[in-house]
């Protein structure tokens, strides 16, 4: 049993070193700006608000190390610790041998999924320890043979807790839910008490009501009445794929199940390989042959986290990048996990047959080498999903707020572009002479004022803003957006977009400014562009991809921006805008030349350096 920690605690001793030197230097992308904010003012994230995860946060924001966003990207690294340890544990409560245990914790620790989602600022690996525990539980009770009370009130209240961190953990009610059944007799008489530890587990979420009427930050809508408190626990936010929709919709639609199951053996096989997809048919069927209790369990959870979860979120025909990383990348962690479990079970009935027949030393060698295989990928994941010099999101904002005009209005529409404004702003104190405003749908003007706070500070600078009129920042040349205008935008009619590095300048209609003044400040401007972090940050991150796609716009702007006397070659660049469903056109005329070809080769190395389709999870046409 003593070297039995030992083997366990010095391998995830390893494996803690590595994500932690493989966090982002400040934040990380997509969801990690928003996140620090929020439990850096211990306020409401984007829904479901996620309070159970911004008050540890908060607690992990207080340590005296680093900066806030690296303290916050520990708890990530902790609990994606505690997640191997608690599938180390499982593994050796099937198998009853640690060395099964250790396979399963170095394969799953190198997958490309959980590595990625151990070293950003995210909630899925505090999500997954949860589950795990759950299971381990539920896997408890099997053996024993007994429904104990007090595993049942715990795992009553984990469920409720489980609410205030994330939706999908819930789905982890089904599996304990038929658990239950096989001791049906205690199990109602559990079922009362039960529900109170539930509530008091969901009571968690107050946060949200509290937070709301103290008007703290909410990086989305209130929950100060009954109505937007359900609202926000339900996601009714994010509208079809709020949680209650995006369920129904999946389950009255039964067509897609065939690209359902052919995205999650895709999912399997490019985190670890096809043969651990056969080994999974085989550990169901021997556990199944061992114990049916227990074969009944670990396949409905199994199930519901994969076969219906991906019914709900990995059902398209083409896996593109936003689905499968999005969707397949996150969600998809305990599914991975019961994979190591199960296919752990099968590599344990066969090898303990070999050492049955007297292959001693095939059976010895070939689990040590098991153990230490896995780590042949590192290297791979450090180029893949190691964040240590990624200042991307970082100066991808500061840059933004350093060329913006004195005292401008600065609106944002998208996660990456918010989010890490938020964080320069509000924790960094950064530029507090720009009001930032951020609108949640496209086509929508319907401003989130986060980034204008206190408002005691603004109104003095603009002033016409808060009184409902922009036309006098517009005139002033002091509206700058991170966002192109489609005709189902509100203001394409009433304002005409001129580019400014990698922004826009918001302008009216009848605005007669000439193009010279646009040019001439562009030029200026372009020494606060720090694109060499685009160059280097070694990196597969699709959100990275996407700010430095941002950055490279800039170099056709400033392309544009030069008026050359001797012009080589014209050029009519179409770089249009997606945002969702909708496509601003963005279209520069370019004159080729000496002056200009050095923004043009940036530009390329850019592109090149950040062409999304070298994603790792992507497939392949």
């Amino acid at each position: 049993m003593h070297s039995r920690v030992i083997y366990i605690n010095t391998l995830l001793a390893f494996i803690i070193i590595l994500y932690v030197f493989s966090l982002f230097p400040v934040f990380s992308t997509g969801d990690g700006g928003g996140l620090v904010v929020a439990s850096h003012l211990l306020g409401i994230a984007h829904p479901p608000g996620y309070p159970f995860y911004i008050e540890l946060s908060k607690l992990f924001s207080l340590l005296p190390v680093a900066n806030i966003g690296i303290r916050i990207g520990l708890l990530t690294v902790v609990f994606s610790a505690l997640s191997l340890y608690l599938t180390y544990l499982i593994i050796t409560e099937l198998t009853n041998k640690s060395i099964y245990g250790l396979i399963g914790v170095s394969f799953l620790a190198v997958s490309y999924s959980f590595y990625y989602n151990s070293v950003v600022i995210k909630f899925y690996t505090l999500n997954l320890f949860v589950i795990l525990l759950l299971t381990y539980l539920g896997i408890k009770v099997i053996k024993s043979n007994n429904l104990d009370r007090r595993i049942v009130y715990l795992s009553a209240f984990l469920l409720g807790l489980g609410s205030s961190i994330h939706h999908t953990l819930l789905i982890m009610s089904l599996p304990l839910f038929v658990l239950g059944l096989f001791y049906w007799r205690q199990f109602i008489r559990l079922i009362p008490l039960s529900f109170l530890f539930f509530i008091i587990g969901f009571s968690v979420n107050l946060h949200l009501y509290i937070r709301s009427i103290k008007d703290s930050f909410s990086a989305a809508h209130k929950a100060d009445t009954i109505e937007r408190f359900t609202a926000m626990i339900l996601r009714k936010f994010y509208g079809d794929s709020s949680s209650v929709d995006a369920t129904k919709n999946a389950v009255s639609n039964i067509d897609s199940y065939i690209y359902t199951l052919k995205n999650l053996f895709y999912l399997f096989s490019v985190n670890f390989s096809y043969v651990f997809v056969l080994l999974v048919f085989i550990g169901f069927y021997l556990i199944y042959r061992s114990n049916k209790k227990l074969f009944l369990f670990l396949f409905t959870s199994f199930f519901f986290y994969s076969i219906i979860l991906g019914k709900i979120t990995l059902s398209s025909k083409v896996l593109d990048l936003a689905t499968v990383y999005v969707s397949g990348n996150q969600y998809f962690l305990p599914a991975l996990a019961f994979f190591t479990i199960i296919y752990c079970y099968a590599m344990y009935v066969f090898f303990e047959l070999l050492k049955e027949k007297g292959f001693y030393f095939v059976y010895n060698v070939i689990l040590l080498i098991l153990v230490f295989f896995p780590f042949t990928f590192l290297f791979s994941r450090f180029v893949e999903t190691n964040h240590f010099n990624n200042w991307v999101p970082y100066y991808h904002a500061k840059d933004l707020l350093s060329y913006s005009p004195v005292s401008s209005l600065v609106s944002t529409y998208g996660d990456n572009h918010t989010f890490e404004l938020w964080y320069l702003k509000i924790v960094g104190r950064y530029r507090d002479d720009v009001c930032h405003i951020t609108s949640h749908y496209y086509n929508s003007i319907q401003w989130r004022v986060e980034g204008c706070k206190p408002k005691e500070i603004y109104k003095p600078l603009i002033p016409e803003f808060f009184a409902g009129d922009s036309i006098k920042v517009m005139d002033e040349k002091r509206f700058i957006s991170t966002v192109a205008l489609a005709p189902q935008h509100p203001l394409y009619n009433f304002v005409e977009v001129k580019p400014f590095l990698y922004t826009f300048f918001y302008v009216n209609k009848n605005d007669n400014t000439p193009s010279e003044w646009y040019n001439k400040i562009n030029l200026e401007k372009a020494k606060f562009l720090s694109t060499d972090v685009c160059l280097s940050h070694n990196v597969d991150d699709p959100f990275t991809f996407e700010m430095c796609n941002f950055f490279s716009n800039a170099y056709l702007v400033l392309a544009s921006s030069v008026v050359p006397t001797l012009k080589l070659n014209e050029l009519n660049v179409d770089a249009s805008i997606s945002y969702g469903r909708f496509l601003a056109p963005f279209k520069l005329k370019i004159y080729e030349s000496p002056q200009n070809q050095s923004f043009i080769e940036i530009y390329k190395a850019l592109r090149a350096y950040n062409d999304p389709k070298q994603s790792y999870l992507l497939p392949e046409e």
